[in-house]
């Protein structure tokens, strides 16, 4: 008996040595989450480390540098932990250095690692310019749970591109992670995935690069096509909170939908999955749903309450096209029809439809509400990043004659959209798509003037 206890008592001892000679590490991140003028968001996923901080001062000066430390509460270290540093009381319109330590010791990374504070413009001076990024689908292979066959994801070099194009900020548009039968089976299944994707090697540069902003849709909330009633949808909706760096996340706990604000643009990024009626639905029988009553109320007030220049409405999934048999809000025809109705009752000026999903980009316009509304609404379809593209090109869709000509891009691709100009009212919104090397597929503009709904 006692030879045995001793036994167990040495392997307890071994593996509390083997515990605590494991190298702390940084699994995900940092990324850059919202960031406000006296505020930001730091994101990092870490293990084996009793300690997680982080060290930040004003790029560029000197003097003792501010740390935030959390203490790693799990019970077994080097269980992955993720780490939200809501960072306060900083300077407005300044540049912060930061390094993540763990366990006191700096972790050394071949990138840098900054964030900027908003400037406070408003009754000072014009507003400043910016460009931010855009993109959805990304597919990262995992051949244990890939179909068989030519893998789906493409080259992961569109994220180096990406992350060397100038930008502000960049906003994700859903399918930010791909959930195969395998994950959305189980809890631990989906797990795995978010923490496969976000923990890609080429991934972590871009996330650091700039703040990040995000929806969702149906692969990074459940099944292909997923609705309001996927068994798991709670978990995916806790999953999407601990993952991101968005301000707020829906109402009364439920949904992921938000907006913020950045210079005259204000964003509002809609839920598309969590109040979803079924597609398949026919709208003869069903009066169906795709964002909900409380979230069509929540978005028709925001909008009506901005003063914003450019009003940029993120949607997973796309709102503009009539010519499609794909999943879309031409599935949803009434609610679609209810919130341009509003829109042109209410003579909002500068709405533009951001969505993902279709594996291609392309830019639509709808003309028809022209003369009720004072100008044609668009919606910017952006994918995918990696993900396989799409046929459209050989569709019925490539003659849509909503498209505006020559912005079909059919491969993998992202965007950026430029707003500049020397005041309000002389704004311009500049459309960028660009390739897998960053190099230009095609540039639209649109001028805010153009952008001006009639007076009431």
């Amino acid at each position: 008996m006692k030879n045995t206890f001793t036994i167990i008592f040495t392997i307890f001892c071994l593996g509390l040595a083997a515990q605590n000679s494991i190298e702390p590490k940084i699994v995900a991140g940092p990324m850059n989450g919202y960031s406000e003028h006296t505020e930001a968001l730091v994101w990092v996923q870490t293990k084996c480390a009793k300690t997680i901080a982080i060290e930040y001062q004003i790029k560029g000066t000197k003097g003792q540098r501010l740390v935030q430390t959390e203490t790693n509460a799990n019970k077994d270290l080097c269980l992955p932990r993720i780490t939200k540093f809501v960072i306060t009381g900083l300077e407005m319109g300044k540049v912060y250095d930061y390094s993540i330590l763990l366990d006191g010791k700096k972790v050394s990374l071949p990138y840098s690692t900054e964030f900027v504070t908003k400037i406070l413009w408003e009754w000072r001076t014009s507003p400043p310019n910016f460009t931010f990024m855009l993109g959805s689908c990304l597919y990262i292979n995992d051949s244990a749970y890939d179909r068989p066959g030519r893998p789906y994801g493409q080259q992961t070099s569109i994220l180096k591109s990406m992350t060397e194009t100038p930008a502000d900020f960049m906003l994700w548009l859903g399918d930010n992670v791909y959930l195969r039968e395998a994950d959305y089976s189980s809890k631990s299944g989906i797990e795995y995935r978010y923490r496969h994707t976000r923990s890609l090697p080429e991934l972590q540069p871009l996330l650091a690069k700039r703040n990040n902003y995000a929806i969702w849709d149906d692969h990074d909330f459940g099944d292909n096509d997923a609705n309001k009633n996927f068994e798991f949808k709670d978990l995916t909706y806790a999953l999407f909170k601990d993952y991101w760096g968005n301000k707020t996340y829906g109402e009364d706990g439920k949904g992921i939908y938000s907006n913020f604000r950045f210079s005259d643009a204000e964003f509002f990024l809609c839920d598309d999955r969590y109040f979803r009626d079924e597609s398949d639905l026919d709208e003869r029988y069903f009066a169906k749903t795709q964002l909900g009553s409380t979230q069509l109320s929540w978005l028709k007030n925001k909008l009506k309450h901005s003063k914003a220049s450019f009003k940029f409405v993120a949607i997973g999934g796309q709102f503009i096209n009539e010519n499609t048999d794909k999943e879309s809000y031409n599935f949803y025809k009434k609610e679609r029809e209810e919130i341009i109705k509003f829109i042109t009752e209410q003579k909002i000026s500068g709405v533009v439809f951001l969505s993902g999903d279709r594996h291609h980009t392309e830019l639509l316009k709808n003309e028809k509400v022209t003369e009720s509304l004072g100008y044609p609404l668009y919606d910017l379809t952006s994918s995918s990043i990696t993900a396989g593209a799409s046929n459209a090109a050989t569709t019925p869709e490539k003659d849509n004659p909503q498209r505006i000509p020559g912005t079909l891009a059919a491969e993998n691709n992202y965007c950026t959209i430029a707003i500049s100009g020397p005041k309000r009212g002389e704004r311009i919104l500049l459309i960028t798509c660009f390739d897998v090397k960053g190099l230009v597929k095609w540039g639209y503009s649109i001028k805010e003037s153009e952008l001006k709904a009639l007076k009431p």
